[in-house]
């Protein structure tokens, strides 16, 4: 595998994590009420801010994936790679 292709890779991963993070965050916030209404008939004892601090959380959290797993990666190979001269 290229060393190239895996950094296309892992930027593409981050991009699209970011872009799922701001789709939940604008679903939240725009239809909040509707999503807490279907939760809430599902688990009939969570509170709206319990509803709102697990969103939170998870958006915390899968935040905390993309750096961890794609951002990390990527900037840790392109500093490695800076100092080698590629084979094509």
């Amino acid at each position: 595998m290229d060393r190239k292709f895996v950094e296309g890779v892992l930027l593409r991963c981050f991009i699209l994590g970011f872009v799922v993070l701001i789709i939940w965050f604008l679903f939240i916030v725009v239809a909040g009420g509707l999503a807490y209404d279907v939760h809430g008939s599902m688990f009939k004892e969570i509170t709206v801010h319990q509803f709102q601090v697990i969103h939170y959380c998870g958006m915390g959290l899968l935040k905390l994936f993309i750096f961890v797993f794609f951002l990390v990666p990527y900037v840790a190979m392109r500093w490695t790679g800076k100092g080698q001269k590629s084979a094509d």
